[in-house]
């Protein structure tokens, strides 16, 4: 099936709302590994404000323990980091990952799998990430 589109903007408003109400968390980082844009399933996820989480490291958005472990010249991230790896556009584009994570104020472990994809909007290169929280489920 092939859908056409009269504007540019049905169709950019059609991916905007099939982003939105994705059931898995998506977020978009930019070079420098911020976030520039996400869905109401990663705000639940992060339970987090707008306010943490725009221009934020996935990280620090989350909470992940690992960032104790900083060095100043990690640029804000851990020694060896996957995720680092995974958004600095490296051979992975998928991957699984089991932290721990401080959400409202608890340490809990959640087991991700992540998906990126290279993305390049008014001639800047993203990655859009989406985010599987297997935690607590049954892998059959």
């Amino acid at each position: 099936m092939r859908l056409d589109f009269v504007r540019v903007e049905e169709a950019n408003d059609l991916v905007n709302q099939l982003i939105e109400h994705h059931p898995q968390a998506i977020f978009l980082t930019d070079h420098d590994f911020k976030v520039k844009f996400y869905n109401k399933s990663f705000q639940q996820l992060t339970k987090s404000d707008k306010g943490d989480i725009i221009g934020h490291e996935f990280c620090e958005v989350m909470g992940c323990t690992q960032r104790e472990k900083i060095s100043p010249v990690d640029n804000g991230f851990c020694k060896r980091c996957q995720l680092r790896d995974l958004l600095s556009g490296s051979n992975l584009s998928e991957m699984v990952l089991i932290r721990d994570f401080v959400i409202n104020n608890k340490v809990k472990t959640k087991h991700l799998h992540i998906d990126t994809h290279r993305v390049v909007m008014d001639g800047q290169k993203y990655r859009l990430v989406v985010i599987d929280d297997r935690t607590g489920k049954t892998i059959k």
